[in-house]
């Protein structure tokens, strides 16, 4: 068995460049697998910012998160007016959608007919309300 490697590797010295052939190959292989691994680093990292941020925001950055995936609508703010008692109050951090008052949606797409009605579906679905209580505008 190794009388055969020997004499592969005696073939293999025979050929004009063989080192040079092998140092190409090697420094192909640690470049893929460079990239290889900072890419999955990449989208590790996009994964974590992306859960930190619907974590942060709660409601409004699961929203937000949701309508800018939405083809037309593009990036988006949100705002929600909860109803206390009978006077109306901001809460951004309530992951509740109870007493949901009125939505506010500020987005790049909000001057588009067809993303306005996918934003007012969308967000009748997920909160429950009527879509007379949901205000699209477009961002300037």
């Amino acid at each position: 068995m190794t009388s055969k490697i020997k004499k592969i590797v005696e073939k293999c010295k025979k050929i004009k460049g063989f080192e040079i052939i092998c140092a190409l190959v090697i420094a192909v292989i640690a470049i893929c697998i460079y990239f290889s691994v900072n890419a999955i680093t990449n989208n590790s990292n996009k994964s974590q910012q992306t859960n930190t941020t619907q974590t942060q925001n709660g409601l409004i950055g699961e929203i937000q998160a949701i309508l800018s995936e939405i083809e037309g609508v593009g990036e988006c703010q949100v705002l929600i007016t909860y109803k206390s008692g009978q006077d109306s109050q901001e809460v951004g951090s309530l992951n509740s959608t109870d007493n949901i008052q009125g939505v506010v949606v500020v987005a790049s797409g909000g001057n588009d007919v067809l993303a306005r009605i996918k934003i007012v579906n969308a967000l009748c679905t997920l909160l429950k309300i009527d879509a007379k209580n949901i205000q699209i505008f477009e961002k300037k």
